[in-house]
């Protein structure tokens, strides 16, 4: 099969590699669409975030696999010992893959394991024709839900983990900084869940303009307005409950990195929250002090994984809510391109989204002719 070799930091090329094989536990998908994150195209323009450090190891020792965790596809092969997926599934899959033996795991908390993995970061992903993962990582996708729309659940996840990580209390105020597309999503949650007054600030007229569609109260121009005179006036000079940071390295608000950090620390109560979902720099400045003058919870969401009841996790609730139609991703997707030769213009789109006036992360579609049957 075809899939996307990194061969040193900047340099990711499509090339032929050996077709997956499973173990007893494992499926194998046929990739149907896939975009790059943030994060992916930051390690792979050799950024020092998350995982530099490993993946610099890896390169160190020669070509690697890396990227392609968000994703979705249609099962090929499953191991023997696979009871649950079938062979034709529609799938997506949760990144972080659990040890299920560490002293966290044997307790119940995989949450804090001590050894997980992560599909793209630290084992192949889905920048390639075949993914194999373990199948307690599938999820359905259910009937209803785009191939385009299952492939960009991931940032749903992560928008919904920080609503609950800020635990939005009926009527809270809230400012979104960032008006990209973990902001937009993030807006769209808290119209859906606790939140009261929503202010969000973005840099781009047309993510503006969307997010006043999903039900802003306040759009704040970060290209012409300070944010925190306008929040100040929304709140009575109160200042807002709980800030979402989604800004980070890029200046998706008109603020970057620090600054951003900064607006958010001005802008939140005494005593309000900041969860940071952005990735930043693995050492960035940052006012503890005016945090903790102020007893302001500095807060970081976990990732796509897990859950919050016995009944699904996060990626479940995440697809339920496209396929009701509350959640809308599908017009955050502004660029499409078709054949997995096209990796690597993708994650360039997705490193450069306002060079290229992109949204959500630019999608490859690796099928060229299953979007009806992912919509039946």
């Amino acid at each position: 099969m075809r899939a996307a070799v990194l061969h040193g930091f900047g340099d990711l090329r499509v090339e032929e590699v050996p077709d997956p094989v499973p173990g007893p536990t494992d499926v194998v998908i046929d990739v149907a669409r896939v975009q790059p994150s943030v994060t992916e195209c930051m390690l792979i323009a050799g950024e020092p975030v998350a995982l530099h450090g490993r993946l610099a190891d890896a390169l160190a020792a020669g070509p690697a696999r890396f990227g392609g965790h968000e994703f979705c596809g249609v099962v090929r092969t499953v191991g023997a010992a696979v009871r649950d997926v079938a062979v034709g599934d529609r799938v997506t899959a949760v990144e972080t893959i659990v040890c299920g033996r560490c002293p966290a795991c044997l307790r119940g908390r995989s949450d804090a394991c001590l050894t997980p993995e992560f599909i793209g970061f630290t084992r192949p992903g889905a920048f390639a024709e075949q993914v194999v993962v373990p199948a307690s990582c599938v999820v359905p996708v259910p009937a209803g839900v785009s191939a385009a729309a299952a492939a960009a659940v991931q940032p749903l996840a992560g928008a919904l983990h920080a609503h609950a990580l800020a635990a939005v209390q009926p009527g809270e105020t809230m400012l979104i900084i960032g008006a990209g597309v973990m902001g937009l999503l993030a807006l769209q949650v808290a119209r859906r869940g606790n939140a009261g007054l929503v202010v969000i600030t973005g840099r781009s007229p047309a993510k503006l303009a969307l997010a006043a569609r999903y039900g802003a109260d306040l759009v704040v121009d970060a290209a012409a307005d300070d944010v925190w005179p306008a929040v100040r006036e929304a709140t009575g000079g109160i200042g807002v409950d709980v800030v979402i940071e989604t800004a980070g390295g890029p200046p998706e608000a008109g603020l970057a990195g620090v600054a951003t950090f900064e607006a958010a620390a001005r802008c939140v109560r005494r005593g309000g929250r900041v969860v940071m979902v952005s990735v930043l720099p693995d050492r960035v400045p940052a006012p503890l002090g005016l945090l903790r003058e102020r007893s302001v919870s500095l807060l970081h969401p976990r990732s796509g994984a897990g859950g919050y009841s016995p009944g699904g996790g996060v990626f479940d609730h995440a697809l339920r809510l496209v396929a009701r139609g509350d959640i809308d991703v599908e017009s955050l997707i502004t660029h499409q391109l078709s054949g997995i030769e096209e990796v690597p213009k993708a994650v360039d789109i997705t490193r450069n989204k306002t060079a290229h006036g992109a949204i959500n992360p630019a999608q490859v579609d690796l099928t060229g002719g299953w979007e009806q049957p992912w919509n039946s």
